[in-house]
């Protein structure tokens, strides 16, 4: 990240931490087209993301007290982001499931598996953050510019200078990766979740 963007968003973030409003607004300017595609490849549909866009903000503001201390408001944007996007697709498995038990079966058990199923996926997306840490540091930072970032191979190859291929045989051999790790943990997810922007 270049250091005048870096310290652009730490002086936000001071200012918001004193309840600039003008700062939160500048701030929630900035970031809204970024969070836009990174909250679309967790969730997939376009009905929520500006309700998780809200919560995020919320969050921002409601304890921005904390705003000061925060060395990387970036990475911390995102962070949050992640996380609230990846508790709202948890709440959706467990709500579909919760709905075709309900209609298949009434007892306790179908219940109880809802709920495994909601705790296995965030153990998942735990996993998949320490996967994604286990990647050699060029392929993490190209997987990470894509997950993260919302970009595509090409603005990726740009950023990196390297062909648009490279990029697509790196975020691929990635997923492969990740897949190959979290089913070492009895965890299967389809590579397409994984590799979603190719």
């Amino acid at each position: 990240m270049p250091e005048a963007t870096l310290n652009r968003d730490k002086e936000l973030f001071a200012r918001i931490a004193e309840g600039d409003e003008a700062a939160f607004e500048e701030l929630y300017h900035l970031y809204l087209p970024e969070l836009y595609p990174v909250i679309y490849t967790v969730v997939r549909t376009e009905l929520v993301i500006k309700d998780i866009i809200q919560e995020v903000f919320l969050y921002l503001w409601m304890d921005r007290e904390k705003l000061a201390d925060i060395d990387n408001p970036r990475h911390w944007i995102f962070r949050i982001t992640y996380n609230r996007s990846y508790t709202w697709l948890k709440k959706q498995i467990a709500r579909e499931r919760m709905a075709r038990t309900m209609q298949h079966e009434q007892d306790d058990h179908a219940l109880w598996n809802a709920t495994e199923e909601t705790v296995q996926f965030s153990e998942a997306a735990r996993l998949v953050q320490e996967a994604i840490r286990r990647l050699p540091a060029k392929s993490q930072q190209i997987y990470r510019m894509s997950r993260e970032q919302g970009l595509k191979p090409a603005a990726i190859a740009t950023q990196m200078g390297m062909s648009v291929q490279v990029v697509k045989n790196s975020l691929y051999r990635s997923g492969k990766t990740i897949k190959t790790i979290l089913a070492e943990q009895g965890i299967i997810i389809p590579l397409a979740i994984i590799v979603s922007r190719l």
